[in-house]
Parts: structure tokens; sequence; C-alpha cells
């Protein structure tokens, strides 16, 4: 159930923190917005001044000059006003965009920090939202509505002040209307966090499922269901719009309805208090006094209205703030500070076992594996043969045992030094959009003739016909299935690792490109010590040695004839492998 506090700790203090870093640019929007102020209240004087000393019965000339210079001082006071209030807002906003900078960039940072055990649970949808919409959403929080609540705050509690100093009886009376202002400030920022806590939740659960739908909209069409997912969307949209307009009505009336109408109230007792004094002479009354009354009683009441209609959207600044902040809370990866000096490509598996959720998927995995051989896993889906190579990743750290890299254990070692010295082959090749060579290289400073030589040796020749500067379509849409792996397999090799990775590196090619691709893999396992997943046991039976593993226990071993003629287990998955692809071995 999520926390209905509507501060959090950690929160705020990461709010402060990031606000402290932009300390000169916050420090002028205030400076500029105690200027505002100032010169706000000094314009009703201005007016007042001339109303009870320049406005006299048989005016003349030199009154009407005196009057002029003294119009022309208004003038030049709210011109000064809108220039400090374009430096006021200016300032605000260069600290709202370093502010939102410095928090994607910290987001990301610690996204990109975190296990990949984490985005088992994580929603890619929800995480995008976080680190986009969130985070702009606190950029108006700091550009727009914390500028707004204090530059409004400011100008009301110091008008109110001069204006108790100056004629405090019509201040008090308007005094007498605050607990009612207090009341509707309650009730809104009350309604405000409920509906803010929705509409967020709904609006992260609408971005996950159109993350998910466009991703999948091959078999959303393939098996007509178009409908289903608009209904579901309008669903969700529909909770979102209502919401929304229940928030919008609620601030149309606590905001603007409600306070405007105790604005005129207080016009009202202004009004009685003046004509009172007029009728009865109990005291002074001049048209001067009455306007700058009026005049500030009218910018309290707009300047509280700002306040309290400012504060409903800084509330859902700051839920998304908190949405998007809450992943620091999270725990990220801790790497070792050790390198890996040496590497000749032997691994050991020490009774290693492994458990997703207390369920254990591997139990009691021993293994060596010599400097150069090859080893290829088989197995059920679930048997725990991808488990296997995620922990000689070290993307995962096994609850029991220790895995060994030339008897050094890895989990002492760095990642990416142990990561450098591998290299992986997936079942899905993951095209990034640009070139052929953009996606070998990945930002790695490789020149177009090694780039070249590695499609080249892998036999790769129909992507060099193509040009290694072919810009790709999002997906590689204009490339083949077995045209993707290939850059995969290059992108491999280019590297020269001394442990190659194969994760099921054929399962989703045609027979034809698989020829293609086998070649490849030969080439590529040259000298290299080899971790094989196999779907199409054709592709590992030259293997050096073949795991045969069932519920995540190794069942058997040896080489392809051996298992065929010992592991009944083993010859029931090659007959149904060569059933399958309707292939003889």
């Amino acid at each position: 159930m999520e926390d209905k506090k509507i501060r959090d700790k950690f929160v705020s203090e990461k709010l402060f923190y990031y606000m402290k870093l932009e300390k000169l640019y916050l420090g002028l929007g205030i400076i500029f917005s105690t200027i505002r102020t100032f010169l706000e209240m000094l314009g009703p004087f201005i007016i007042g001044y001339i109303l009870d000393n320049l406005i006299v019965k048989d005016i003349s000339s030199i009154d009407i000059l005196e009057i002029i210079k003294y119009l022309l001082l208004y003038l030049a006071v709210y011109i000064l006003t809108g220039i400090i209030l374009n430096l006021t807002t200016l300032s605000f906003q260069k600290a709202a965009n370093n502010i939102t900078l410095r928090i994607q960039k910290d987001v990301y940072k610690k996204v990109s920090a975190f296990p990949i055990s984490y985005f088992d649970s994580l929603n890619a949808g929800s995480i995008v939202s976080r680190i986009t919409n969130d985070t702009n959403r606190l950029k108006r929080m700091f550009s727009l509505v914390l500028s707004d609540i204090f530059t409004s705050s400011m100008m009301a509690v110091g008008i109110f002040i001069v204006l108790l100093v100056n004629n405090w009886v019509p201040a008090l009376l308007i005094a007498t209307l605050f607990p009612l202002v207090a009341l509707i400030f309650i009730d809104l920022r009350k309604k405000t966090s409920l509906y803010t806590r929705e509409v967020r939740k709904n609006v992260s659960i609408l971005n996950a499922k159109i993350n998910e739908n466009i991703q999948n909209m091959e078999v959303i069409n393939s098996f007509n269901k178009e409908d289903y997912i608009k209904e579901e969307f309008d669903e969700y949209n529909d909770k979102i719009f209502k919401t929304q307009l229940k928030h919008s009505k609620l601030r149309s009336y606590s905001g603007y309805r409600a306070i405007d109408s105790l604005a005129y109230v207080a016009t009202i007792l202004i009004l009685l208090y003046f004509g009172l004094g007029k009728i009865k002479g109990l005291y002074p009354v001049s048209v001067g006094s009455l306007y700058i009354v009026l005049d500030y009683s009218q910018k309290i009441f707009n300047n509280l209205n700002r306040v309290v209609t400012r504060y409903t959207e800084f509330e859902q600044a700051y839920a998304s703030g908190r949405h998007a902040l809450e992943i620091l809370k999270l725990d990220e990866e801790v790497d070792s500070n050790n390198e890996l000096t040496q590497n000749n490509g032997s691994v050991s598996f020490d009774s290693v076992s492994f458990a997703y959720d207390k369920k254990y998927v591997l139990e009691d995995i021993n293994l060596n594996v010599e400097s150069g051989k090859t080893v290829a896993f088989v197995g059920q889906t679930g048997s725990g043969k991808s488990t296997i190579i995620n922990l000689l990743l070290n993307f995962y750290t096994p609850q029991k045992g220790r895995i060994y890299l030339d008897g050094t254990d890895i989990s002492k070692v760095s990642k990416d030094s142990l990561r450098r010295e591998m290299a992986v082959v997936l079942q899905d090749s993951f095209i990034f959009k640009g070139t052929i060579k953009d996606n070998i290289c990945l930002e790695e400073d490789f020149s177009d003739s090694q780039v070249e030589n590695s499609l080249r040796d892998l036999g790769a020749d129909i992507l060099l016909k193509k040009g290694i500067h072919t810009e790709l379509l999002e997906k590689a849409n204009n490339l083949s299935a077995g045209e993707k792996q290939l850059i995969s397999f290059a992108r491999a090799y280019i590297r020269n690792p001394k442990i190659l990775i194969l994760d099921e590196a054929t399962s989703n090619i045609d027979t034809e490109s698989e020829i293609l691709i086998q070649k490849a893999i030969e080439k590529l396992k040259e000298n290299r010590t080899t971790f094989m997943i196999a779907h199409r046991l054709s592709t590992i039976k030259d293997a050096d040695e073949i795991i045969v593993l069932q519920n995540g226990k190794i069942i058997s071993r040896g080489s392809h004839e051996y298992l065929l003629e010992n592991s009944s287990y083993y010859h029931k998955l090659y007959l149904e492998s060569t059933r399958k692809n309707n292939m003889e071995f």
C-alpha cells in the first residue's frame, strides 16, 4: 500500500540538497522578489498622495504639472516592477533547469547502476516516466510554483504589515477573513493530495502499458487484439480524465471563487468602515487612504489566491518528485575496485546454488572448464541454463558456492574488468538506431578497417555489400534476422574476448541463415573458452563437453556421442530437436 504521507523526509532532504547547489540563482530570485514587493507597495502610495494632495478644487497648471510628474514616477515604478519580475522569473528558471538536469542525471546514473535483478520487477515504462515526466514536473515546481508561492506570500505578508502600521483598523477587518482562507487552503490541500496520487498511479500504469503495447504491436495485430488494448487504454485514460476533472473543479471552487468571494467581502468591510467614518466623523477619512486600503486589500487576496492555487500544483510536483527521487533510495550495485589481472579463460563453478525469491533454480553446480574448451548446456525451459550464464557474467550473486575465473573469485573483481574479457551473443539481437558500424563498435573507437575485417572473418559479406555506414531503421527492420545476428557476432568478435557466451544464438533464424551463422560461430570460437546454450542440438554436438540440466541440477555430462548412448534424457531431447527442426544429424 502506498504511503499516504504527503511529505517524505528523504525526498525533502534531496530537494533541499539540489536547491543548495543552485543557491546563487535561487538567492537572486529571492532578492528580486523582495525588490518587486517593495515596488508593488510603492505604487498605491503615489496614487494616494495625488488624490489627497494634488487633486484640489480650482486646480492650476502648476498642479497639473505636479500630477504629471507623479504619474510619470508611477509609470517608472511599474516599468521597473516589470523588469524586476522578468529578472525574478529568469533567475528561478535557471535554477529550475539546472536542478532538473542534475536530478535527471543522478536518477539515470542510479538506474544504470542497478543490479540486473531490479529490472525483473521494475517496469520499463514506469522508469521512463520517472526520468522524463516526473522530473519535468519538478522543473515546473522550481520555476513557477515555488517562485510564485514565495513572492506571493512575501507580498501578501509585506502589504498586510504596511497596512497594519498605517491604518490598523481596516487591516484587522481584513484579518478576520484569514481563518476562512486557512480552511479553504486545508480542504484544497487534502483533496489535491488524494487526486494527485490517483492521477500519478494511473499515468504510471498507462505509460507502462503503452510502452508494452508498442513493443509488441505485431503480436497484438496478429491476434486481433487492437480493440482490447484500446478498451484497456480508454479505461485508464478515463480514470485520469475524471480525477483531473474533479481536481479542476476543486481548484475553481476553492481557489478562484471562494477566495474571490472573500475579497469582495473585504471590499464591503472597508467601504463600510470608511463610509461610517465619513458620515459620523468619528475618524479622519480621505479618498487617497481609501484608494490605498482598497488597492492593498485587492493585492493581499490576489496573492493569497495565487498561493493557494499554486500550492495545489506544488503538491502535484512534489508527488512527481517523490516518484522520481524514490529511485535514489534503492540500493545500487556495489562493485569491487579490484581489477582482473589475469584471464586465460579457465572457469570453475564450486558447489553453486542460486534462488529467485527463495526458490532454488540451481543446486550444487560443480563445473570445471579449461581454457579454450567449449561447454554446452541443454535442458528443458526452466532447467537453469540461462541462470548459469547470468551468474558467470556476475549479473546475480549465488546464495551458495563460488565462481572462479583462473582461480580468482569473480565476486571479488570489478564487473567492468570481468565483462571486458567476455562477449555475449544473445537469442534476440538487439540493434540500436544508427549505422552497422555504430552497432558493432557501441561507442568504442574501432576503425572502419577493423569493423570490415571482423565482418569479413565471420563471412558476413552480405553486410559488407550493404556498407558499414548504412543507416538502420528502428529495430533494424531493413535487415533480416540472420543479418542482425551477424552484427551481434561481429560485436563480440571485434573485442577479441577470452570467454565467449552464446545464448541460443541461432534459435530465431531460418535454416539457410543458420548455415552461415554456424560458420561464423566456428570462427568466433577459435582460441576462446566458449559457453553455449542450445535450442537446436545440431549446433552443440561438437562441444568438448555437454552439460545436461534438469530442474536446476546436472544429471549427466559428456560428449554428444557419449550422451546419446548413456543418457536417456539427452536422447529424448535429441529426438525432440530432430523432429522439431526436421533435420538429420
